[in-house]
């Protein structure tokens, strides 16, 4: 796994960017993004691979 690009990602997720990202896995634009809200406020993020299943999970 490459942890520096999952961590890119995530950083553009905080800026704000929706992507499309490409999975550093399998090298294909099929990484989507969920969040998690408590009280209304996004507290989690998480990008998951459709393709290839590979996931990063971090917080807000």
């Amino acid at each position: 796994m490459s942890d520096d690009e999952w961590s890119y990602m995530i950083r553009s997720v905080k800026r704000g960017e929706s992507g499309p990202w490409m999975c550093p896995e399998c090298d294909k634009y099929a990484v989507e993004l969920g969040q998690r809200f408590e009280q209304g406020r996004v507290v989690e993020h998480t990008l998951m691979c459709l393709a290839c299943q590979a996931e990063v999970t971090a917080p807000a």
